[in-house]
């Protein structure tokens, strides 16, 4: 019952979060103010991936929520909302290895893909 409770104030936390972080942003584009958010640490991103191989994108990697835990999954998830991560606008540091987005709202996968050096910041 303690975990549930925990996992329960976990989300609640997190959408907390999320909304303030939306609410800013909000607030800054209304004044004109332009804001530079620092990227999290690729650590937020360690996570259980599995490789995938496609002609049009070659090789990507996805992870599932399933196979991840859930503190780590929603970490990462978040994360990505926040920045609006997607496959035309991937979200990466500038010392990161890889980019990473959502694709299509699927929120039960996180994809990456090694960056180049030519596409690291």
């Amino acid at each position: 019952m303690i975990e549930k409770l925990e996992a329960d104030l976990l989300d609640l936390v997190t959408a907390i979060e999320t909304a303030c972080f939306d609410f800013k942003k909000r607030i800054a584009q209304k004044h004109g103010v332009a804001e530079e958010t620092p990227a999290a640490s690729e650590i937020n991103f360690n996570l259980n991936y599995t490789e995938r191989n496609t002609q049009k994108l070659g090789t990507f990697e996805v992870a599932e929520e399933k196979d991840n835990p859930k503190e780590k999954w929603t970490r990462a998830l978040n994360i990505l909302k926040q920045n609006n991560a997607t496959i035309s606008t991937r979200y990466h540091g500038e010392d990161y290895n890889y980019s990473y987005w959502l694709y299509n709202k699927n929120l039960d996968r996180i994809y990456r893909q090694k960056l180049k050096n030519e596409d690291k910041r």
